[in-house]
């Protein structure tokens, strides 16, 4: 008599995930929290290693001294500091001639690293401007990490439990339609509570908590369509259960791209 084939263990990586993740997440809520030089540095060196880890894919070089890897590095963390130091337009500027050197010295893959740097950058610099938001900078970057947590965590138990059809099976297979629509149903009521908790909008913090938890979730597989094409399962090893930076970090960089175009259309307001 042949062997019953064991049932697949759902959530045999649980246990390393949320360890490293909680590693994660209270260093990130530290320098967060403590603001200033901290924050920016924090943000920094998260946008200098999401750029080390997109060069590492887009041309398979491993060299840190590859000036197509160098100068986005550089002029990443010089956009973002100028926008935090002088303004918006300062630092929009010198994104413009950060991305005209990528492109300058991107060689065959230049369309790629120009597009993986203008997102990155972008995406991390308006995190370190709402975190410098006075006085409600420390509780919105809270929301968000908060709402792209409770979508992240929805989508992977909702997902295991329920199974279903594949949401983008040609991008990533093991995305599935319950687990996305699990992910929005955590994070709305997740961001509710939390605007309810410090006396926002119900309304407007619940359709927000939404459109953030759907931009989250593209970010993702923005991240993941990028992977395939050009070969790699993970980012890189950076973080345990996790991959790398990028792949902890791509909802984030969804998730804020959503709110910093609904702010400047003048919808990014949450108080009463």
């Amino acid at each position: 008599m042949s062997e019953v084939p064991p049932r697949p263990v759902r959530f045999a990586d649980l246990g390393l995930r949320v360890a490293s993740g909680l590693v994660l997440a209270v260093l990130a809520l530290l320098n967060l929290w403590a603001g200033g030089a901290w924050a920016a540095a924090f943000i920094c060196l998260a946008l200098v290693l999401m750029i080390w880890e997109f060069h590492r894919m887009a041309t398979g070089s491993q060299a840190l001294a590859d000036p197509s890897l160098l100068v986005p590095c550089v002029a990443g963390v010089v956009a973002v500091i100028a926008t935090v130091r002088w303004g918006t337009p300062t630092g929009l500027g010198t994104l413009a001639v950060g991305a005209a050197l990528v492109a300058l010295v991107g060689a065959a893959r230049r369309g790629w690293l120009v597009a993986g740097f203008l997102y990155m950058t972008l995406g991390m610099g308006a995190l370190l401007v709402f975190r410098n938001r006075e006085p409600e900078g420390v509780m919105l970057i809270l929301w968000l990490v908060l709402v792209v947590v409770a979508a992240d965590v929805g989508a992977y138990f909702v997902g295991r439990r329920v199974g279903g059809k594949k949401l983008w099976p040609a991008v990533s297979p093991g995305k599935t339609w319950s687990g996305a629509v699990g992910g929005l149903i955590f994070a709305g009521a997740t961001g509710l509570a939390f605007g309810l908790a410090v006396g926002w909008s119900p309304v407007r913090v619940g359709l927000l908590s939404l459109g953030i938890a759907v931009c989250s979730q593209l970010g993702d597989l923005l991240e993941s369509a990028v992977k395939r094409r050009f070969g790699v399962k993970d980012s890189s090893r950076l973080i345990p259960g996790h991959g790398g930076v990028m792949d902890r970090l791509d909802g984030i960089v969804g998730g804020i791209w959503f709110f910093a175009i609904c702010h400047s259309l003048g919808m990014g307001a949450i108080g009463h």
